[in-house]
């Protein structure tokens, strides 16, 4: 099993197959592992990506894809509350419903594989009036160096992220793993092509680095730009900002010091804590 939890991981297995099912969460009642609109693929040789569960029912939802791939009929499945499946219960209560389509329609498929891929919000109908909207996953922008750097890359990868890492360091390329990685010189910053929802991150100690990374990232429309530093590091870079000409409501955009928990001097953990603010920053922006 693939645990893909993002729509783009999922539609790509899907698309690779022509003997699929996919499977589509629609309701959720109480408390679930994911939320309406997530997706699961299972190939008739039992092949799975995603999940809609933490165990509890994916086992019988590969086992109805199958037989659905088996008659080509539609199924519509609900586990918990109110369920005709007695001996399948639901630990954390509630209901999750979901659909299932043997065979679903590839030109929809590699239609919203096309949008995600470009970055761009998508409608995936899969007919019979089932349609759902799904967004690019999310990017993470690094700059930086050291361990935290290396720390965070890793750890927004296995979360799920898009990154690409920008460092002074061309030997950090070897460490951050299969990411998309930039040579900074102190040359002039490209404008960014970010969208709403791109993150960026600065992790460096010699702050002489930020303000041109920093400003090219207030020019662009992400949802989150955070900086490592002290409290008397942040002012001393909102100062530096100002002079150039930066707005102050733009200035105020930048989270510093960056992470939920304060004071972290150990870099595994300050990567948990920036990646945690930049998650709950997307559930309270509606980009996640």
């Amino acid at each position: 099993m693939q645990h893909a939890a993002h729509a783009e991981d999922i539609l790509r297995f899907t698309a690779a197959y022509d003997d699929v099912c996919l499977c589509v969460v629609t309701k959720v009642t109480g408390g679930a592992m994911r939320p309406e609109g997530a997706l699961m693929a299972v190939t008739a040789a039992g092949q799975v990506a995603g999940y809609v569960s933490n165990g509890c029912v994916d086992a019988d939802i590969i086992a109805h894809a199958q037989q659905a791939l088996e008659d080509g009929e539609r199924r519509d499945l609900l586990y918990g509350e109110g369920s005709p499946f007695f001996d399948i219960s639901l630990p954390c209560g509630g209901a999750i419903a979901l659909t299932l389509l043997p065979r679903p329609d590839q030109n929809a498929i590699v239609h919203a594989l096309d949008d995600l891929r470009a970055r761009r919000e998508t409608v995936l109908d899969l007919g019979g009036g089932l349609s759902r909207t799904y967004h690019p996953r999310l990017k993470l922008r690094l700059a930086g160096r050291g361990a935290a750097l290396t720390s965070l890359s890793h750890l927004a990868m296995g979360a799920g992220f898009s990154v690409d890492v920008s460092s002074p360091d061309i030997e950090i390329k070897d460490q951050i793993g299969d990411v998309a990685f930039t040579h900074l010189t102190g040359g002039t910053v490209k404008p960014s092509e970010d969208d709403k929802w791109t993150a960026h991150v600065l992790l460096f100690h010699d702050h002489d680095w930020e303000p041109p990374l920093l400003k090219a990232a207030l020019d662009g429309p992400a949802f989150f730009i955070g900086a490592m530093g002290s409290r008397k590091t942040q002012a001393a870079r909102r100062e530096t900002l100002g002079a150039m000409g930066v707005a102050e409501d733009q200035i105020a955009r930048i989270r510093g010091p960056v992470g939920l928990i304060p004071s972290l001097r150990d870099a595994q953990q300050l990567a948990v804590s920036i990646l945690a603010e930049i998650i709950q920053t997307a559930q309270d922006k509606g980009v996640l």
